[in-house]
């Protein structure tokens, strides 16, 4: 995110929510984006990894592996 859209979010939110209400809803607002993007990290990695594993298994002629059955 660029610094001109980090300010215009910032003036947005002020306009919107007041300078109170923007004091107590900004770290809120943070840990929630911080939450969401260790979920998002944690979801690309378990994928990749699923990924790997099925290319591996493919390439050494291995039947896919679903729910814990094979096929």
């Amino acid at each position: 995110m660029s610094l001109s859209e980090m300010f215009f979010l910032g003036l947005l939110g002020l306009v919107i929510f007041g300078p109170k209400k923007l004091a107590t809803v900004a770290p809120q607002v943070g840990k929630t984006l911080a939450r969401w993007k260790k979920v998002s990290s944690e979801f690309q990695s378990q994928l990749a990894a699923e990924i790997s594993v099925t290319a591996s298994d493919r390439s050494m002629g291995q039947a896919p592996v679903e729910a814990g059955i094979q096929k």
